[in-house]
């Protein structure tokens, strides 16, 4: 208990996130508050919930410093000007010149950035080869990789993991005890997935469409919305070129709305968008079920493939059957 407590008094006086420390009923009040979100963090890009708390703690003095509490930056990230295109906020007290860290509308939105930090960066790679249970590794691999610049920057994190008991949150067992995710929005029509090559596409019965018909002034066949996007169903013998040629439309733009970008066409009863989907959605999450697809969930949803793959952790490997998959959450 010395040694924690010794660490923590070298870096109260070695970075300005510890200058005035906060008390101890501070940090377990923030880690209360935040521990569900870590575990949340760590589910969708395996980064132990430990150090993503620990990091938050000691960057944002437990949520106390003026970016964390006017910017909802926990994780004190700059700019980065060449590549943050978002709200900005410019630290003035403790820096000269001014600092600019990002700005966030939601303390959610920083720990969902944070996790993209580390887990896009090439930097931090070898850091997911180590297991999620050895906080000490990952600490001492944060450091190693450049994330801060302090040479006792591990040695800190470990020490909050420690003191504050956070490795409790990296084990399976308590995952399901600590998230508190809201439940998925189920007003979504109920449809039948067929089984294409083994993959998932998104088809309807053209006898029982349970969303409502839109108007489309290039062809007399029904066409419906879905999240605001106008689409009809496939028929046997169509392809996106005789369906461009009779929609006034390209083959090229047809396959981009459906994100298609290889040389398949459409299947009966498939849906074919007639539009660029949307990039919202009221609906909240989507249950992953077995052969489920990234492509076949932008289908299902109406909802821009690039902005599901953005707002999800990468390979579809990374998620079992009965995951949440976001679609539209904050």
């Amino acid at each position: 208990m010395k040694r924690i407590l010794c660490i923590l008094m070298v870096f109260a006086v070695a970075h300005g996130a510890w200058a005035q420390p906060v008390s101890e009923k501070t940090v377990r009040d923030y880690v209360n508050a935040h521990k569900g979100l870590a575990v949340q963090e760590m589910k969708a890009y395996k980064i132990p919930a430990s150090i993503t708390l620990a990091q938050a703690v000691y960057s944002s003095k437990a949520g106390t410093n003026r970016v964390a509490k006017e910017a909802n930056n926990h994780f004190g990230i700059t700019c980065h000007a060449k590549e943050w295109e978002g709200d900005t906020f410019y630290e003035t007290e403790d820096h000269s010149p001014d600092l600019c860290y990002r700005k966030y509308k939601e303390v959610e939105n920083s720990y969902r950035d944070h996790s993209l930090f580390i887990a896009t960066r090439p930097r931090y790679a070898l850091l997911f080869e180590l297991p999620m249970t050895d906080y000490r590794a990952w600490a001492q691999g944060l450091k190693d990789a450049g994330y801060a610049g302090n040479p006792r920057y591990a040695d800190t994190l470990v020490a909050i993991i420690q003191k504050y008991e956070l490795a409790q949150y990296d084990l399976p067992d308590t995952v399901a005890a600590t998230v508190s995710i809201p439940e998925p929005k189920t007003d979504f029509p109920t449809t039948t997935p067929r089984a294409v090559d083994n993959v998932y596409v998104f088809v309807l019965d053209p006898n029982n469409v349970p969303f409502k018909q839109a108007y489309y002034p290039y062809t007399r066949r029904p066409v419906y919305e879905n999240n605001k996007t106008k689409f009809l169903i496939a028929k046997t013998g169509d392809t996106y070129a005789s369906l461009a040629t009779s929609l006034q439309l390209t083959e090229k733009n047809l396959r981009l709305y459906n994100d298609v970008y290889d040389d398949s066409e459409p299947v009966e009863g498939e849906v074919v968008y007639l539009e660029l989907k949307s990039t919202k959605s009221p609906v909240d999450y989507h249950i992953l079920h077995k052969k489920d697809t990234y492509h076949y969930i932008s289908q299902l949803y109406g909802v821009q493939l690039k902005i599901i793959l953005k707002r999800n952790s990468g390979s579809m490997k990374n998620y079992a059957e009965g995951d949440k998959i976001c679609i539209g959450c904050k």
